[in-house]
């Protein structure tokens, strides 16, 4: 058996451009045994260099692979920030919308208890001009009395006294 197996390692290790013996006739002269023997190490090798390639090939894609999540996770993180800046942003001016909203509302709940109080007070004042309009009513209504009357009491007296006298007046 060690015979077939330097044969077979020779056969592996066969320029198939040298000049000399071919793999073929090499293996031809073997015989049914060797020949397998020979094949079956010649496949293993075969699948040990396609095992090796596959190896590297894996190797590479999970190179590929890393290199791929790490863009993605670096973008995924740029796209975190980008978000929380905006959020910071968007938060920061609905706070500054609301303070000015808030400051607005405070001027303006102000500027309505003034004018309410304006009111109350205009309120007032009109009750004070409508009493004193009542009391210049009352008062007119008094001297209009109080005319009549020395009317009536003066066409009463002219009715009973003589006519007054003129007097002469001598130059």
């Amino acid at each position: 058996m060690n015979g077939p197996f330097l044969l077979a390692q020779a056969a592996v290790n066969v320029d198939p451009n040298a000049i000399g013996v071919s793999v073929t006739s090499l293996i031809g002269s073997l015989g049914a045994a060797g020949a397998a023997v020979a094949v079956t190490y010649y496949f293993l090798g075969f699948l040990r260099n396609e095992g090796e390639k596959q190896d590297r090939i894996f190797s590479e894609f999970r190179d590929y692979h890393a290199e791929s999540q790490k863009k993605f996770q670096d973008q995924l993180d740029r796209l975190a920030d980008r978000q929380e800046q905006f959020q910071r942003g968007v938060q920061d001016q609905v706070s500054r919308m609301s303070e000015a909203q808030n400051t607005l509302l405070r001027d303006c709940i102000l500027a309505m208890k003034a004018m309410e109080k304006t009111l109350d007070n205009s309120t007032a004042s009109v009750h004070g001009v409508e009493k004193s309009i009542g009391a210049l009513q009352v008062s007119m209504n008094g001297i209009d009395v109080m005319i009549r009357r020395m009317f009536e009491v003066g066409v009463d007296s002219k009715k009973t006294s003589p006519p007054p006298m003129s007097r002469e007046i001598s130059p």
